[in-house]
């Protein structure tokens, strides 16, 4: 088959795949996006009671949040580069989120922060918002490593590697 044809084959789509994806970009949403930008922006709006550190931290988190939705959106395509790259960055951005919750629930410990109807460690809230962001990151990247050793792009990359040995071996051209 040549190139036209390849293109032109019917792709499969799963039907489990697709609501997979659409229950892991709800998720995302909430959990990865949603939940670590309010608590970021909490702590950068509050800087000033909070100190630098804490203002870094809730910089971070933003960034962590921002990570973790591209790659969420980056595994819906059924492209090679948007499915490593989703991995690579809900992978990194799911790293960088819970290391920063570490580090806030560890200084909330130590100041002693707690609700002030209930008297609960306002850490173990911080914990129970932004700890579910490791579900649809954890989808993401099954996703995409599903997506990446699928049958479509499998021989997409085995039509185009014998492409390019058949441009190799091809015969040159004569000279006169």
């Amino acid at each position: 088959m040549n190139a036209k044809n390849m293109k032109k084959l019917p792709r499969k789509r799963s039907p489990l795949m697709t609501a997979a994806k659409a229950v892991m970009l709800v998720l995302s949403l909430v959990f990865s996006c949603a939940m670590p930008v309010l608590a970021g922006s909490g702590l950068l709006y509050n800087r000033e009671s909070y100190g630098e550190d804490l203002a870094k931290t809730g910089i971070f988190m933003i960034i962590s949040a921002i990570l973790m939705t591209a790659g969420a959106v980056l595994c819906l395509f059924r492209k090679n580069l948007p499915n490593l790259l989703s991995a690579v960055l809900s992978v990194g951005g799911l790293i960088l989120c819970l290391a920063m919750l570490k580090i806030l629930t560890d200084h909330a410990d130590a100041s002693g922060w707690t609700d002030k109807y209930t008297l609960s460690p306002v850490s173990g809230m911080y914990t129970a918002r932004i700890l579910p962001c490791i579900l649809p990151a954890g989808m993401a990247v099954i996703i995409a490593v599903v997506q990446l050793c699928s049958y479509d792009l499998r021989e997409q990359r085995r039509a185009k590697k014998a492409r390019k040995l058949a441009e190799e071996n091809a015969p040159s051209p004569p000279i006169v």
